[in-house]
């Protein structure tokens, strides 16, 4: 009589539950490396728009001079801050206006009256400041700002950026 070997009932059930053990430690990695691709995702979408707002104020700063008629800022200064706000006379934009400025967490520039965003919604600025350095006629310094802002994207870290310009053409008494 020739006898069939099997699997046992105990041995069907040791190997189904570490089956499942390994499925469930397979599907766990798996979901974690969609969380960290996700995570990574939103923090270069951030940094790409702040990159971009960053080196738009930073041109625009660098061309600043100053206001000789009084027209935009304070005659004979250079940049005028108040509060989370920047005004100053863009020589690149023909003397033009211009303003930076912290509104509904993002960051807005008022281009003689016209008001764009530099930053979607999707990224929360939460503090802008800006702190101006040789801008009047009573030092020999180079005219410089300093700009620092605090962003953070939807479930991302804060992001600490700081940098700081000077103007291009020389502003310093003879």
């Amino acid at each position: 009589m020739v006898v069939k070997k099997g699997f046992t009932l105990i041995e069907i059930l040791i190997v189904s539950g570490m089956f499942a053990v390994l499925i469930t430690v397979v599907a766990g990695i798996f979901v974690s490396a969609l969380r960290t691709e996700n995570r990574i995702f939103n923090t270069k979408k951030s940094l790409s728009q702040i990159s971009y707002s960053l080196e738009y104020m930073v041109k625009a700063l660098r061309m600043a001079e100053k206001d000789t008629n009084g027209d935009c800022i304070d005659r004979g200064s250079n940049y005028k801050i108040a509060g989370p706000s920047i005004t100053f006379e863009n020589a690149l934009q023909q003397g033009r206006c211009q303003e930076f400025f912290l509104e509904d967490n993002q960051i807005k520039l008022n281009d003689n009256g016209d008001v764009y965003e530099l930053t979607s919604s999707d990224l929360d600025i939460s503090n802008l400041t800006f702190a101006a350095f040789g801008e009047g006629q009573e030092d020999n310094l180079q005219p410089f700002v300093t700009i620092y802002f605090e962003a953070q994207a939807s479930n991302g870290p804060v992001l600490e950026i700081q940098t700081s310009v000077s103007q291009r053409n020389p502003d310093v008494r003879r």
